[in-house]
């Protein structure tokens, strides 16, 4: 295959399968296609809920490289009803794209020579820049925040010299769409830092108003490689990051007419009806160790692997039950749809956090957990893929199909219901779930 060789993929719309910017649909320079391509024009029809996006590279093999590279950045879907809201504007909309890198001596980008499962820089970058600093004035800021890094999970706080004397952070939005609540975060919110996986989003407001003259820094508690506080802390021996940029409030005499974030009134979505789900499916997230290097793997295979796989019903609500067998978090991405948390912890009964309360397109399993979510598979029919957005791990192969069918839905589901139960083959292994 070509060295050099891109597909976009325009994260999280609703949109036709040759459109989708999916693993081997890429092109070359000088004209290579791969076994998946279809056309140059895309058609992104935007037609679904207001979202701050991303698009980035999705070629199989080297999506990792392509994006650690720089190859990515917002794509953004605004509603009517945002207007009405009261959140801040222009200047005071600010997008923030936080990554982390490692620099060789002469400011060049380091990446291992050969693959590793787990990569991660040791510098906060945002925005392009190296620990920067942002000035802001004594007023409310919107932030539109996206975890662009190839690996790396971020735990986000608010601090400075007096330790919790620090405004709090107002998330109103997930990946997509509203929360059913504005959630606080910081201390005494609702939850003390701001975690966000690769290529989740969150858009928080900030009310910088009572602090003029003074400097925050965002920090960061996540260790690497992450894994949800189950080893006793928020993560492995991986390099650390702690702090990731500054904040430094001006003493501008400055109006604001935004209104204040514990008073928005969000619009209101009610998402899916899990009792309207046609049938689960269970989804297994582990390690295949007899391969070397040990494969992370969805249900047991990789993207290459034969084997059925999961075929919705267009139209068809489903549940789908994600596992994590494995020692470290994975955020599961799925194309085309949004999704709503419906359960996480142990057995999937405990409840969302509540800023996973909306619609979202990636979701966090931690080990050792089984998270459900309940999604609606509309619009359109075709092959999609679903992976893990760790791009190390994407790229190993933990990435497998669905496709949307016209008719019955097919493919093998762990339990019953719908229209189908599982077959012999789920049970060997050969088949998604």
């Amino acid at each position: 295959m070509p060295e050099v060789r891109t597909v976009i993929h325009q994260h999280g719309l609703n949109v036709e399968p040759e459109s989708d910017g999916q693993a081997e649909a890429w092109t070359s320079p000088a004209g290579v296609t791969g076994p998946e391509f279809v056309t140059h024009v895309h058609d992104l029809p935007n037609r679904q809920p207001r979202m701050t996006g991303t698009y980035h590279d999705h070629t199989l093999g080297i999506s990792r490289l392509n994006n650690y590279a720089g190859l990515h950045g917002f794509y953004v879907i605004e509603g009517p009803r945002e207007d009405q809201l009261g959140l801040p504007t222009g200047e005071y909309d600010v997008p923030i794209m936080l990554a982390d890198k490692t620099f060789e001596s002469d400011g060049s980008l380091h990446c291992p020579d050969e693959f590793t499962p787990n990569f991660a820089g040791d510098t906060g970058f945002v925005n392009g820049a190296v620990w920067p600093y942002f000035e802001v004035k004594p007023r409310r800021y919107r932030f539109r925040l996206v975890n662009q890094s190839n690996g790396r999970t971020f735990a986000l706080s608010l601090s400075n010299d007096d330790g919790h004397d620090a405004p709090a952070m107002y998330q109103f939005a997930p990946d997509q769409g509203y929360l059913e609540d504005v959630v606080p975060v910081g201390h005494g919110g609702d939850l003390e830092s701001l975690t966000i996986a690769p290529f989740e989003r969150a858009e928080v407001v900030v009310d910088f108003s009572q602090y003029a003259g003074e400097t925050f820094t965002v920090t960061n508690e996540a260790g690497f490689p992450y894994s949800g506080g189950h080893d006793g802390g928020h993560g492995g021996d991986g390099p650390d990051l702690s702090e990731i940029m500054q904040i430094r409030v001006s003493d501008d005499d400055v109006t604001d007419d935004s209104t204040h974030p514990s008073e928005l009134s969000l619009p209101n979505d009610p998402g899916y009806d899990p009792d309207d789900a046609e049938r689960p499916r269970h989804m297994t997230l582990g390690m295949r160790d007899d391969a070397e290097p040990p494969t992370h793997v969805l249900n047991g295979k990789t993207f290459h692997d034969g084997g059925d796989h999961a075929r919705p019903r267009k139209g068809a609500t489903e549940v789908w039950e994600f596992e994590n067998e494995t020692m470290h978090s994975h955020p599961i991405h799925m194309h085309l749809v949004e999704f709503r948390v419906i359960g996480r912890g142990e057995d999937g009964t405990a409840d969302p956090a509540p800023n996973e309360r909306g619609p979202k397109d990636v979701v966090r399993v931690d080990p050792g957990e089984t998270v459900r979510v309940v999604t609606k598979f509309g619009d359109f029919t075709g092959t999609y893929p679903w992976h893990c957005h760790v791009l190390e791990h994407e790229e190993q192969g933990m990435m497998r199909p669905f496709e949307v069918v016209d008719g019955d839905s097919a493919g093998d589901g762990k339990g019953s219901g719908g229209n189908g139960t599982a077959d012999a083959s789920a049970e060997s292994g050969n088949a998604d779930r």
